[in-house]
């Protein structure tokens, strides 16, 4: 007796599904998304096969990927012999009465023709909390709902919004033929959304304290939500892991009590990690779960451009590694609010130095280079006899500023921008107290470069001529920001007298006039006395986080 006549001799309700129609229905869903897949009538696995060969097509390995994915059922004890010596999984013999808590992504059939409107129900049942099924099915139980059961089918269907494909002759050149005209029936049932009861209830509770205290703070309402969230997150995870430590007694222990519970493992902070949660051990493990939460939003907020989107790079980074050591923080008003308190400090400084540092870049940096010796203008400056501003016109080496020395006109505009940004972000400091604002001169710079424009670039702050041999020549358009630039420097320096800007020029000693006389000139001090407010004011950046819910 050959493989065929064990499994057909005594079945009158066997029809392998022909390879046309199984690769039909396998291309019916992405079946490369489904991790697990249902096979309730395997019969001698050729679904399984079709599975298993588009794999191997897509991937080389899938033929061992598709026995890991697919689970059979099948009622006939020959059919499933011939399964398992395949490699098959077989995990039931009879569908109807099968009970698992396994969800399947998708379940694949091909069930008896007498009775598969009771096969189909059975698996979109399976399905009611979401994924696919794609079913063969006697095309008459469709076409002719003469009973109650294929009543109630065909209003599922239509409710789950099915796809139905009406397929004849499709058994009539088969291994097993039949006339028998089929339906190829097609669900995706979207996964369904649980309610939680502890997030529910912890919902009720209004966190009021953290509106008000909030009210103080720069963000105040985005700040107050992150912080809704944290605490929600945090009293969830707690209580989730309470409950499990409460079940944890009536769980398997009557059986084996060295055995751990699997769901305390999972629940009690076994993501964190890997230990359960006990008697002795349930602080250590809470304190656990609470270091991760507090890391994840610290991360969550260091990272976030509504808190951080105006920081300079370097007092990003700095806000980055700390978050390894805030896990040991409350995730707080109070502790939000002395990190804003450390970054106005650390921006302050910031903005200092990165003038000063735009001072001494176009000033005494380059002097050593010929063709910037005249950058500068020299004074004897207060108790110093080497003091210097800028010039208007300014030139600074800016090798590699050309992507080929022969190259001519060719602006390497990443370069050229990578310095003139430092410089424009300084002045913006100088000017307006903000920390990042872009005129666009990224995309100036490549114009030019694609357009091959070198000379007479017209930034925001001043233009630039750019020369094959690395030099850039820079020209300021604002005169007042260019003093302005000089006298902050120079006082930050100590090379004007202490009473600059606090008396007029009449009222000040001979040795005083001196030194203004080669920095500026009487004139041209009073005019900044008049103006005292813009030319003597500190540079104060305004703070990097939210203003009135904006950046």
């Amino acid at each position: 007796m050959n493989e065929m006549t064990v499994y057909v001799e005594n079945d009158n309700e066997f029809y392998p599904t022909p390879d046309i129609l199984a690769s039909k229905m396998i291309h019916a869903v992405d079946i490369e998304e489904c991790g697990s897949i249902l096979e309730p009538s395997a019969g001698k696995g050729d679904l399984c096969e079709a599975v298993r060969d588009l794999f191997k097509i897509r991937w080389y390995h899938g033929n061992k990927d598709a026995e890991t994915r697919i689970d059979c059922i099948e009622i006939d004890p020959n059919l499933r012999h011939i399964l398992t010596g395949k490699g098959w999984r077989v995990v039931h013999d009879d569908f109807l009465s099968f009970h698992t808590h396994k969800h399947y992504d998708l379940i694949l059939m091909n069930p008896p023709f007498s009775n598969g409107d009771e096969h189909l129900l059975k698996a979109l049942d399976m399905q009611r909390d979401g994924g696919a099924v794609v079913c063969l099915l006697n095309a008459e139980t469709l076409r002719n709902p003469c009973t109650k059961r294929r009543q109630l089918l065909l209003n599922k269907l239509l409710v789950l919004d099915a796809k139905i494909e009406y397929i004849d002759n499709a058994f009539t050149s088969a291994e097993r033929k039949t006339s028998v005209s089929v339906a190829l029936v097609t669900v995706k049932i979207p996964p369904v959304e649980h309610n939680s009861f502890i997030f529910n209830d912890l919902q009720k509770k209004t966190y009021a304290g953290i509106d008000t205290e909030c009210k103080d703070l720069v963000g105040g309402d985005y700040i107050a939500q992150i912080l809704k969230s944290y605490e929600l997150e945090i009293e969830c995870g707690i209580a989730i892991m309470r409950e499990c430590a409460a079940m944890q007694p009536h769980i398997l222990s009557s059986f084996d009590e060295n055995a751990q519970s699997i769901l305390s493992m999972t629940c009690a902070g076994a993501t964190v990690y890997n230990q359960s949660y006990s008697a002795h051990k349930g602080d250590a493990t809470i304190n656990n779960y609470v270091e991760a939460v507090r890391m994840k939003y610290w991360r969550a907020l260091f990272h976030d451009e509504k808190f951080t989107g105006r920081l300079t790079s370097n007092l990003q980074n700095e806000l980055y590694n700390k978050v390894s050591t805030l896990k040991d923080y409350d995730f707080s008003i109070y502790n939000i609010r002395v990190i804003q308190d450390q970054i106005m400090q650390q921006m302050t400084k910031g903005v200092e130095d990165a003038i000063l540092s735009l001072f001494d870049e176009l000033s005494a940096k380059h002097s050593w280079y010929p063709e910037c010796s005249n950058n500068i203008h020299y004074y004897n400056g207060w108790a110093s006899n080497k003091a210097h501003k800028i010039n208007k016109k300014v030139i600074i080496p800016l090798n590699g500023a050309f992507a080929d020395w022969g190259d001519t006109n060719k602006i390497k505009a990443y370069r050229v921008y990578e310095v003139l940004k430092d410089i424009e972000k300084a002045l913006v400091f100088l000017e307006r107290g903000v920390v990042e604002t872009s005129f666009g001169m990224s995309r100036i710079l490549e114009d030019c470069e694609r357009e091959g424009q070198s000379k007479n670039i017209k930034l925001h702050y001043f233009t630039i001529d750019l020369y094959k041999k690395g030099t850039c020549h820079i020209k300021f358009c604002n005169q007042a920001l260019l003093d302005k630039l000089n006298i902050y420097g120079s006082r930050k320096k100590g090379w004007l007298p202490p009473v600059y800007g606090k008396a007029h020029y009449a009222d000040m000693s001979d040795q005083e006039r001196a030194v203004i006389d080669e920095f500026q000139g009487a004139e041209e001090y009073e005019k900044v006395l008049e103006k005292a407010n813009y030319y003597l004011s500190e540079p104060k950046p305004d703070l990097p986080m939210l203003t009135d819910g904006k950046v």
